[in-house]
C-alpha cells in the first residue's frame, strides 16, 4: 500500500473517546488500523502485523529508531485504555476498553503483531454514518502526541468550520492531557494548545485557529475554527497555505440565515445548539459567526440549501 494512500477511518465514538497514547503508539496504532481493515473478517482472533520497514516509510524513520520506537511501544499498548460514550439497557454510560488483547514483538522479524480488542475492531470495521475518514500521510509527519489528536478531533467539522464549544476539562481528557500536566492555562497552551495548533497548520492539509471564552476571569471553553488549506495546484501569486474565503455577509443578511440555519434540520445535526440555549440566541449566534466568511464558505452547502446565493471575493 502506498505511502499517501493509506487511509485511517474511525467511528466517531473512537475518534470522541478519551486516552493517553505516547506519539510513537499513536502511530503503532493508525498504521494497524490501516493494515486491520484490509483484513477480511476482522476478528478478534486475527493477527494484525506491522512492520518496521512500513513504520520507516510512513513515518521517515531510520531502521534503528523504527526497531527502538515499535519495541518500546509494544512493551505498554497491552495496558494502555480509551474511554468512550456508550448506550446500555437504553441509557447513557461510559465503557473503558483496552486497544489490544494481545502484542507481540517479533525482534528477527522487525514487526509487532497484536490482537485487537472487540471494541476498537466494531469502531474501524462495522461503520455506520457516524465516522471520519484521513488520509495517514496528513499526521504522518506531525511530532506531538496533541498534535495528532487535535487533528483527528477537528478533521470531522472540516465541512461545517468549526467544532464544538470545547469545556477546557473534556477538551484536556480529548487531548490526553493528564490531570496533573500543565494545571495552569499558561503551560497548557504553550505545550499542548499552541504547539498542536502551530504543528497541523504548517504540515497537514488544514488551517485552525481558536477562540477562547471565559466564565468571569477564567478560561472555561474553546472553539475551534477549521478550513481546508487551497490546493498547491491552485493559481499562481497565491499564498498556498491560505483558505479559500468567500465575501463577509452584511449584518441583516446575517440575521435572515442565522435564523432559517438555526431552524434547519441538516445544520442542526452538524453545528448544536449549547445545551438549554434558546432558539433566539442559537439564531444570534450563528448569525455573529455568519459576518465572517471563514463560516460562510465552510456552512455554503447548508446555506445553499436555505435560499442563499454565495458571493466570492474577487480572485
Amino acid at each position: 500500500m502506498n505511502r499517501e494512500t493509506r487511509l485511517v477511518v474511525k467511528d466517531n465514538a473512537l475518534i470522541d473517546a478519551s486516552f493517553n497514547l505516547s506519539l510513537v503508539e499513536q502511530r503503532l496504532m493508525l498504521l494497524a488500523i490501516v493494515e486491520a481493515r484490509e483484513v477480511n473478517k476482522l476478528t478478534p482472533d486475527s493477527p494484525i502485523e506491522v512492520k518496521a520497514t512500513s513504520y520507516m516509510e510512513q513515518y521517515k524513520i531510520d531502521e534503528r529508531n523504527a526497531y527502538k520506537q515499535l519495541y518500546d511501544a509494544s512493551k505498554h499498548l497491552f495496558n494502555r485504555q480509551f474511554s468512550y460514550t456508550d448506550r446500555y439497557a437504553d441509557t447513557d454510560a461510559v465503557t473503558v476498553s483496552r486497544w489490544v488483547n494481545e502484542v507481540t514483538y517479533v525482534k528477527d522479524k522487525g514487526m509487532v503483531v497484536m490482537y485487537l480488542n472487540r471494541n476498537v475492531i466494531n469502531m474501524i470495521s462495522r461503520l455506520e454514518e457516524q465516522f471520519t475518514k484521513y488520509h495517514l500521510s496528513q499526521v504522518s509527519e506531525l511530532t506531538s502526541q496533541y498534535s495528532i489528536r487535535l487533528y483527528e478531533i477537528l478533521i470531522k467539522f472540516l465541512n461545517i468550520g468549526n467544532s464544538n464549544k470545547y469545556p477546557l476539562n473534556e477538551l484536556r481528557n480529548l487531548l490526553g492531557v493528564g490531570v496533573d500536566e500543565y494545571s495552569q492555562m499558561s503551560g497548557f497552551k504553550k505545550r499542548v494548545l499552541d504547539l498542536a495548533v502551530d504543528e497541523i497548520n504548517k504540515k497537514t492539509d488544514i488551517q485552525i485557529k481558536y477562540e477562547q471564552f471565559k466564565e468571569g476571569r477564567v478560561i472555561s471553553h474553546i472553539l475551534f475554527k477549521i478550513g481546508k488549506k487551497k490546493d498547491k495546484k491552485s493559481k499562481v501569486g497565491k499564498d498556498m497555505n491560505t483558505i479559500d474565503m468567500f465575501a463577509d455577509m452584511t449584518i441583516k443578511q446575517a440575521l435572515m440565515f442565522g435564523d432559517k440555519l438555526s431552524r434547519d434540520t441538516a445544520f442542526q445535526n452538524h453545528y448544536k445548539a449549547n445545551v438549554g440555549e434558546s432558539i433566539e440566541d442559537y439564531s444570534e449566534r450563528i448569525a455573529t459567526m455568519l459576518m465572517d466568511g471563514f463560516y460562510v464558505k465552510e456552512w455554503i452547502q447548508y446555506l445553499e440549501n436555505v435560499g442563499f446565493v454565495p458571493t466570492r471575493l474577487s480572485e
